[in-house]
């Protein structure tokens, strides 16, 4: 199946995406590749726990799983389509693809159980776990954020924050400390659950953003004050990737280079482990390991 191909299947035209380019930051080393595979074919969706056991999602809503760096993958189930939302705490794993449908493993990826639906049909791209029951997941269809209490048998919704856009990443750290990014750079904090919510920006760069790809940032808090993004940005004509990290709560970051191409990211919950899939030969895996 061809680029164009896929990115039709996510609705997105690859038009607009074409010029851009690889780039880095400037700054120190702190990140090293671990392991690079392919999948076999296009995924929109890869998170690797470490340089050995990762999930990865086809276009067809088919799950599989690798224990030996992805250099080979075995297929577990099927569910939802494209667009796929992956979250991975410990042995816990859940997905949503779609159609909204939810489903787990408790016993890395090797088995799946049916949850049931969101409420919301469509494409479901974020979803966030902070336990076995507190979860929340955002789409960019709408312009609110489903939240569990019960691991998913039943949802809520709750409005967006003030002067929210597009949404592009997202991570619930405790059942009470949530995360938004959105397509501009606005980082929106909340430690009560979503009834009070503080805007950050991020210092991506003057004429900056985050483009219309799932996915293009990943970001993890590890406690209230020490967290990581990572971005896939455009403008000025060209593109680049871009490593932040703050150890104050966002306020102020630290440019940290990304040895990647743009892509999708993912990053697991300890901010350790970084899967890239590449922008343009999107089958292409990159591990990447934090030096913290």
């Amino acid at each position: 199946m061809s680029t164009s191909s896929v990115f039709a299947r996510m609705g997105i035209c690859l038009a607009p995406l074409a010029f851009l380019l690889c780039g880095c930051s400037s700054a120190p080393d702190a990140w090293t590749v671990v392991a690079t595979a392919h999948f076999g074919g296009p995924t929109l969706a890869v998170m690797f726990r470490d340089a050995s056991f990762g999930i990865a999602t086809d276009l067809d809503g088919g799950i599989h799983y690798s224990e030996d760096g992805g250099q080979t993958w075995t297929y577990a189930a099927t569910s939802g389509l494209s667009r796929v939302a992956l979250e991975m705490e410990g042995g816990r794993i859940w997905h949503v693809g779609f159609g909204g449908w939810l489903s787990r493993s408790g016993d890395d990826g090797h088995t799946w159980e049916g949850i049931g639906p969101l409420p919301h049909s469509g494409h479901l791209e974020y979803i966030s776990f902070a336990d076995e029951n507190a979860g929340w997941a955002v789409s960019t269809e709408r312009t609110d954020i489903f939240i569990t209490s019960d691991g998913g048998l039943t949802w809520e919704s709750l409005p967006f924050p003030d002067g929210m856009g597009r949404p592009a990443a997202l991570h619930l750290r405790t059942p009470q400390d949530g995360y938004l990014l959105d397509t501009t750079g606005a980082l929106f904090v909340t430690a009560d659950g979503g009834a009070a919510w503080t805007r950050l920006v991020l210092p991506c760069g003057e004429g900056w953003t985050l483009p219309p790809l799932n996915h293009s940032a990943a970001l993890r808090f590890t406690d209230a004050a020490h967290g990581f993004v990572a971005l896939s940005l455009m403008g000025e004509g060209e593109g680049r990737v871009l490593g932040l990290r703050t150890s104050d709560g966002g306020r102020t970051w630290i440019d940290e280079t990304l040895p990647v191409p743009l892509g999708m990211f993912h990053l697991t919950r300890d901010g350790l482990t970084l899967t890239h899939v590449d922008l343009l030969d999107h089958g292409r895996i990159t591990i990447l390991r934090s030096g913290e």
